[in-house]
């Protein structure tokens, strides 16, 4: 006699359901988180709610060892990467109406805070049109960025009476200098990828927007197997919060170097060089880090009346 199980089939839990996601996606493979905006009806256009979206799901990739690397993307068939934000009078993304001017948090700029503060590696893989919000948080503050070629780029806020955002005017200066950020920023011009003023902030430029995606994807693999957690996340410090001096830096250099030298993957690199094989790093970042680190002081910038 033939019987016919009654047990209920539990359903696979996913990591990123308690995170709430709706204005984006996320799915991790192979170490690699991949999250997708998930407004195409909208152009993508920038909402409270896929900032909080995306400020979670960075950290989320920040915190679990799953995680190697992060890319950042869209539907390659939607009208845009990202519109940018809908501009209008009133709108809590420009402050709302119960907060002061000291207690605003810009929500771009809290998105561009959690990417560009993330310990992993990330990368935007930009397959459409961007504004604004669109390249000042979603793509300024990444690791790489790769951009198909038919792009088109615009940073219009000065013409619009308000100020560049999402902390673009510390990034954009850092990543092309300044000159060229003060183009970009001022001139509100319409721009494409091989643009003299911004074609150095691409890692690369393609011409087929649906093979921007695995491109990045290809890239965030190749860095994550062959690098070490911590290096990362010691180097992206050293990068980002440089001494004031080179004599400073060297101090910070220095000391990291001496607790990384005496590290299991320090170890690890050594013998995978000598018997040229890829390495296989033991250690994991939520375990692996001195008290040292973070040696910078961390400014809190969540609104004041948060509650978490």
């Amino acid at each position: 006699m033939n019987y016919v199980s009654t047990t209920a089939v539990t359903p696979a839990v996913s990591p990123f359901d308690a995170l709430n996601l709706t204005d984006v996606t996320a799915k991790l493979e192979d170490g690699i988180l991949i999250v997708t905006l998930n407004r195409s009806r909208k152009m993508n256009s920038f909402s409270e709610k896929m900032a909080a979206d995306l400020v979670r799901i960075f950290q989320f990739g920040d915190q679990d060892d799953r995680v190697r690397a992060i890319v950042l993307t869209a539907d390659p068939t939607a009208p845009a990467f990202c519109a940018g934000v809908k501009v209008a009078r009133g709108s809590s993304l420009l402050g709302r109406k119960e907060d002061t001017e000291t207690e605003h948090r810009d929500p771009g700029g809290q998105v561009a805070v959690a990417i560009y503060n993330n310990r992993k590696i990330t990368v935007a893989a930009v397959n459409g049109h961007a504004s604004g919000v669109g390249l000042t948080a979603l793509q300024f503050p990444f690791d790489f960025r790769i951009i198909w070629s038919g792009s088109k780029l615009t940073i219009p806020f000065v013409r619009l009476g308000i100020v560049p955002e999402s902390t673009s005017t510390y990034l954009l200066s850092r990543l092309i200098g300044e000159s060229r950020a003060t183009a970009v920023l001022f001139s509100g011009a319409v721009m494409q990828p091989d643009s003299p003023v911004i074609s150095n902030l691409y890692f690369q430029v393609l011409p087929d927007k649906m093979d921007v995606l695995p491109a990045a994807v290809i890239l965030a693999k190749n860095i994550s197997v062959n690098s070490s957690q911590t290096s990362i996340a010691y180097s992206k410090g050293l990068l980002h919060h440089a001494g004031s001096s080179i004599e400073e830096n060297h101090l910070l250099d220095s000391r990291a170097m001496k607790l990384l030298g005496s590290s299991r993957d320090a170890a690890e690199g050594a013998k995978a060089f000598m018997q040229r094989r890829k390495p296989n790093f033991p250690d994991a970042l939520s375990r692996s880090l001195s008290p040292w680190y973070p040696w910078w002081k961390v400014t809190d910038v969540r609104h004041p009346k948060s509650k978490l």
